[in-house]
């Protein structure tokens, strides 16, 4: 007997669980799809030798967007929440980046005397710019954060400071710098006290049971290890998907918590495609992925006091030439490990405050770097399938890692109890993220410089929606917040019938 559904969801993403959540409250039947064997893609946890360790976010913004969503779910009783803090550590400066305003203005210019004026100017005329008022930033679309600073800041060392948060050269326009350090410093970064997993486990409960977080009569259910490999599309509506062992699922509506280019390049035929889509997809640009060292440690054989007012730690190597230091060739066989080591490292202390850390003689770091996805590419041979080479390669640079952050955390290399070392074949795997690209559409000026980000829920096919971290063209709001209100949208453009579209507004 054939199963019909009132919508399907491909994957149980954030903004896929958050979709289904919304219709099944509104007393649709739903059925969410998931390829892994757990919830949430990248925005949960995984175990090893009892530690728990992050797959993706380290942390979130718009606290209360989070709140009322759940709220409005019936599922956000009791939800705590803590705020992280970040600090840099590099170019021979230790610096809270987290302040607010106006103590960031009044830092950088105790650090940086003869830098006043331009610090001043920044954040009291670039700041002023909001995500929820576009019109704020129109007079800065046209120029990169890059040329903006270059013409205000001569020190070398600030400009990258202001313009990245960080230790790199300035990528991005002015409006999406300006958004990313209203989350920095107004907004904050959050942590949830029961753990990142928790929202995802919220949000299963307003599925699954829907009576029980007080939610309407609708049916929910989450099937994992259930691989799609279809989108069914005639004349340009949606019929339903085909699963990997041939399985027809029927529906009038379908939202994709894959990303675009998983979507539109692997799930749907080229000839369902309006031309001018498909070659937008393709060529669009997405950000990098990371490198990524997950450690277990004794608390009582490594010294941790680095992170007692921050536990998010921006790290690079000092050195005379740390300005030239930029980039690595990614087109070598190998990388070699003390280059990548030498490249900005986000050093965190995961999970908990700063005060009760390891408080069972125990604590979990993690460590990150860019990386470039083809790189590794070579080393797949499919889905969780690598080469003999990959394991023996990536504990190579991870070690390498471990040996610089030393200068961070003295005593590490012996105190480690568990290492577990990802790369973006990683990431693409457990996210389903093409390139393994963990932040979205690319945020370099040239691919990205609108004054606000668009929505790309619609897509040209009718009942095919997107939701997720690609379905708005930039996060202004953050990662997990841009996913759960993607999948309110979609949920909201089901219940409407809105669709198709035809304007392209894919970034790029």
């Amino acid at each position: 007997m054939a199963e019909v559904w009132d919508t399907i969801i491909i994957g149980a993403g954030m903004g896929g669980l958050t979709a289904a959540a919304h219709l099944v409250k509104a007393g649709l039947k739903v059925l969410v799809l998931e390829r892994n064997p757990h919830i949430g893609g990248t925005a949960y946890v995984y175990h090893r030798k009892g530690f728990t360790f992050p797959m993706g976010p380290l942390g979130f913004s718009h606290p209360k967007l989070i709140q009322e969503t759940l709220k409005d779910l019936g599922v956000g009783e009791n939800l705590k929440l803590s705020r992280v803090h970040y600090r840099l550590r590099a170019f021979d400066l230790n610096i809270l980046l987290s302040l607010p305003f106006h103590e960031m203005v009044e830092e950088l210019k105790r650090i940086f005397p003869s830098e006043a004026n331009g610090v001043g100017e920044f954040f009291n005329e670039a700041m002023v710019m909001s995500p929820s008022d576009p019109l704020s930033a129109k007079k800065h679309h046209d120029i990169s954060a890059s040329e903006y600073l270059s013409r205000l800041i001569k020190d070398w060392r600030l400009r990258r400071i202001l313009g990245s948060i960080g230790t790199r050269e300035p990528y991005s326009g002015l409006p999406l710098l300006a958004a990313m350090w209203h989350l920095m410093c107004k907004e904050g970064i959050w942590y949830p006290i029961e753990g990142m997993q928790s929202f995802c486990d919220r949000l299963v409960k307003a599925i699954m049971n829907p009576q029980n977080s007080g939610q309407g009569k609708g049916v929910g259910e989450i099937r994992l290890r259930t691989e799609v490999i279809k989108i069914r599309v005639e004349k340009e509506k949606v019929l339903g998907l085909i699963l990997k062992d041939g399985t027809l699922l029927f529906s009038s509506s379908v939202i994709s918590n894959a990303d675009y280019k998983n979507t539109f390049i692997k799930l749907l035929d080229s000839e369902a495609i309006p031309p001018e889509w498909y070659d937008s997809v393709s060529r669009a640009q997405q950000t990098s992925s990371v490198f990524q060292v997950c450690l277990a440690v004794d608390k009582g054989k490594a010294d941790l006091s680095a992170f007692q007012k921050a536990s998010r730690l921006i790290y690079r190597r000092n050195g005379r030439n740390a300005q030239e230091r930029e980039s690595l060739d990614w087109n070598a066989q190998e990388i070699d490990p003390d280059a990548l080591a030498g490249q900005e490292l986000e050093v965190s202390l995961w999970g908990k405050e700063w005060e009760v850390v390891g408080s069972e003689g125990r604590a979990p770091i993690v460590i990150r770097a860019e990386a470039e996805y083809d790189h590794f590419a070579k080393y797949r041979l499919g889905w969780r399938q690598r080469s003999l080479e990959y394991q023996g390669y990536k504990t190579r640079l991870a070690q390498a890692l471990i040996r610089e952050i030393n200068h961070l955390i003295p005593g590490i290399e012996k105190a480690i109890l568990v290492m577990d070392v990802a790369t973006p074949l990683t990431f693409e795997d457990q996210g389903g993220r093409s390139g393994g690209a963990v932040a979205g559409w690319s945020w370099n000026y040239e691919d990205f410089h609108d004054d606000q980000s668009k929505e790309l829920i619609l897509t040209p096919i009718k009942g095919l929606y997107m939701a997720g971290y690609q379905a708005f063209s930039a996060l202004f709001m953050g990662g997990i917040p841009t996913a759960m209100e993607s999948g309110k949208r979609a949920a909201q453009a089901v219940l409407k019938g809105v669709g198709p579209i035809e304007e392209i507004m894919i970034p790029g």
